[in-house]
């Protein structure tokens, strides 16, 4: 707003406000108001109105607020006008204002305006009034009757009601757990958001940005601090080219390696609607250069997509991009999405929906991912155990599996709005956005959001140990030698496996379905360890392809963190790396499979895939010296194509299958005599097929 027109607005309030000392001085004195003092009335009272509509229609939220306020002073019977107040406090987080608002407008008529008792339930839980907000929604259920609930007031309704109810029963808080307002070296008077951990020592958030000199208006940007002996520095712009005052930018989030972030812009789309898209840039080694905006299907130019967090998932190695969108196919309001980045096609495959375990039909924020705990927190509105506003949850799994989601304690939620929580990787400290009571802000003290840290005060996780060591059994290398000529040499018994993949399952509620939480693999020694949550039951499953797997159970049930929890040593007959040699041969210059061949594979390569039920084992054919390369690389990937078609008309599933073509790179014979003379055999021999194992394929029992 400019100079000009805030001494307009100022002038007309004054105008006002001396027009009604008069009038209130003339009734106190003489008793009698005059026509014309009634006509200034109505119209002071019409000029205002006309100015807080005007104000409302542009947006201009706060001095709409103000002309509402001083109409009212004069029409206090305009319900429309009054619950339309309510809800500017509402929406701009004054609830002791709104609260006020809603209650004149159920005393101006108790039944006409049911949605007031809906929104005063929401009120009354943010200001952790849980009686008076569960009477409001029995009130709104009572009056409410429109059949056409677009906006799903009726099912909201229930589940505030029943969190409400929840709420009061869980107000204690816990004292192991300690918040500090980090005060003005990382708050403004405005908006802070987001807070990014990249480090222990270095912090990047967003928060409103304006400078007068510049005649830069309020815009979002993004902010970096340091910490020098244990002190946050004064927090600056993020150098590089991320910010631009053109855009409100914000929900910065840096990848593992460093190298890549994640972040919104916004602006406006082709109908003139604000939505949010997201941005990736490169560190090149000393800032972060321009950023190139994600291509659809990520970004969608009718919809918003924000707030992104990175996850992995663990069976690709993958990147898992999650991130929060109002587009279709979601549960209802703002959902959280997820993509994979498909490093073999270098692109993101289609976005999902996270299921129900996370999304609700109102609004679901702020994800934040902990790889190192595979554990999803973000923020909603739409539980049955919330203490009020937007409450911070946490869930495990990956993106098609979760635990049911679990409120955390106070006070890291509060009946305000609290979000964007995000964790160090020592799962003690972290930090997360408020606008409950005590941030530094402008206005009332919930309008707006500061950044706070908190500090876990107990061990939160408990080690365990474990061995894998090898089981004799002479008898199954000799199998293998036997059948395909190997060579193998079996290890001494109970000699440790190195290298061996171990597993950890996080068993959900039912105990019937687990989530994959961690991947490791045993050391020289046979050794393998995993760092466990307090008060879970879990699985530990060391891999074999498949053959004679083991699956161990351990629970942190009652288990201090000074314990270490021992699987103790576990004993399998560990399956080799092997590549073994089928003699699968082809006519000259043919890839089709001769009736021959279609033996050998039924005789010799179908007994491995039962052997070893979960392998993903690779198709490898080679060709004789004839041809050029190129041509026999690709006729060997033919002959490779073929056996595989073969193997899956056989009931073979396509993903345990790679085919591959190698073609004349490597001979097992002589294509030519001593002499220089053409070697058929030995050509013969070079036109076969070999295969090994590759790797392992998820299975229906256990989490991709």
């Amino acid at each position: 707003m400019n100079t000009e027109r805030r001494y307009r607005d100022l002038f007309m309030i004054i105008r006002s406000l001396m027009f009604l000392m008069t009038f209130l001085f003339s009734v106190l004195f003489t008793g009698e108001v005059s026509a014309q003092d009634a006509d200034s009335l109505k119209k002071i009272a019409d000029d205002l109105r006309s100015q807080a509509i005007r104000y409302d229609r542009n947006h201009d939220v706060f001095n709409a607020i103000v002309y509402y306020s001083r109409y009212l002073s004069y029409e206090n019977k305009d319900i429309k006008l009054t619950s339309r107040l309510a809800d500017l406090y509402f929406e701009t987080r004054d609830y002791a204002k709104a609260d006020q608002y809603y209650d004149a407008v159920i005393s101006l008529s108790p039944s006409k305006d049911p949605v007031a008792y809906y929104r005063k339930g929401m009120v009354c839980m943010s200001l952790g009034k849980y009686d008076d907000a569960i009477a409001s929604f029995a009130k709104f259920k009572k009056y409410y009757h429109k059949r056409k609930d677009k906006l799903k007031y009726k099912r909201l309704s229930a589940i505030y009601a029943l969190s409400a109810d929840w709420a009061r029963k869980n107000s204690g808080s816990n004292g192991n757990i300690i918040i500090t307002h980090q005060g003005e070296v990382l708050n403004h008077q405005d908006i802070d958001f987001s807070p990014f951990p990249v480090d222990a020592n270095t912090l990047i958030y967003g928060a409103v940005f304006s400078d007068a000199s510049n005649q830069i208006g309020p815009v979002r940007q993004l902010f970096k601090s340091e910490k020098t002996n244990g002190k946050w520095s004064r927090a600056q712009l993020l150098e590089g080219e991320i910010n631009d005052p053109a855009f409100n930018t914000g929900n910065a989030v840096i990848s593992e390696d460093g190298n890549r972030m994640y972040f919104t812009r916004s602006r406006k789309n082709w109908l003139d609607k604000d939505v949010s898209e997201l941005f990736l840039s490169r560190y090149d080694g000393e800032k972060w250069i321009k950023a190139e905006k994600l291509p659809f299907p990520v970004n969608n130019e009718t919809y918003t997509t924000t707030q992104p967090a990175l996850g992995k998932n663990l069976r690709t190695g993958n990147e898992i991009l999650y991130f929060v969108s109002d587009r279709p196919g979601g549960k209802g309001g703002m959902d959280i999405w997820y993509t994979e980045y498909d490093t073999k096609t270098s692109t993101y495959k289609n976005p999902a929906d996270l299921n129900n375990k996370v999304n609700t039909v109102a609004d679901e924020i702020c994800p934040f991912y902990d790889n190192s705990t595979q554990t999803l927190y973000f923020s909603s509105k739409g539980m049955k155990t919330q203490f009020g506003g937007f409450d911070i949850l946490k869930t495990t799994g990956s993106p098609r599996k979760w635990t049911e989601a679990v409120t955390l304690p106070r006070p890291v939620n509060s009946s305000y709005d609290d979000y964007y929580y995000s964790i160090l990787k020592n799962n003690k400290e972290g930090f997360f956005t408020s606008n409950r009571p005590g941030s530094a802000t402008l206005d009332n003290g919930t309008c707006c959001d500061d950044i706070y840290s908190f500090r876990i005060n107990e061990c939160v996780r408990v080690h365990s140990v474990g061995t894998v060591r090898y089981a004799m059994n002479s008898e199954f290398y000799k199998a293998l030698n036997d059948k395909y000529k190997l060579g193998l040499t079996f290890p001494g018994d109970n000699s440790p496996l190195v290298n061996v993949p171990v597993e950890l399952y996080l068993s959900d509620e039912t105990g019937k379905d687990d989530i994959l939480v961690s991947k490791t693999s045993t050391d020289i020694s046979g050794n393998y360890s995993f760092e466990l949550d307090r008060d879970k039951n879990y699985k530990v499953l060391v891999r074999n392809f498949g053959y004679q797997e083991k699956m161990l159970p351990v629970t942190t049930i009652n288990a201090d963190c000074n314990d270490t929890l021992p699987t103790g040593i576990t004993l399998i007959n560990y399956l080799p790396e092997i590549n073994i040699k089928i003699n699968i041969y082809y006519d000259l210059d043919k890839f089709d499979l001769t009736g021959k061949g279609r033996q050998t594979i039924n005789s010799e390569l179908l007994p491995v895939f039962e052997l070893i039920p979960n392998g993903i084992i690779e198709i490898g054919s080679h060709t004789d010296s004839i041809g050029t390369d190129v041509y026999n690389e690709n006729l060997s990937q033919k002959r490779s194509e073929s056996v595989v078609n073969y193997l899956i008309s056989k009931g073979i599933s396509r993903e345990r299958l790679v085919a591959k073509g190698y073609g004349k790179k490597f001979p097992v014979a002589s294509n030519t005599n001593s002499d220089g003379t053409d070697n058929p055999d030995g050509r013969q021999l070079n036109r076969r097929t070999e295969i090994k194992i590759v790797g392992e394929i998820a299975t229906p029992d256990k989490p991709e």
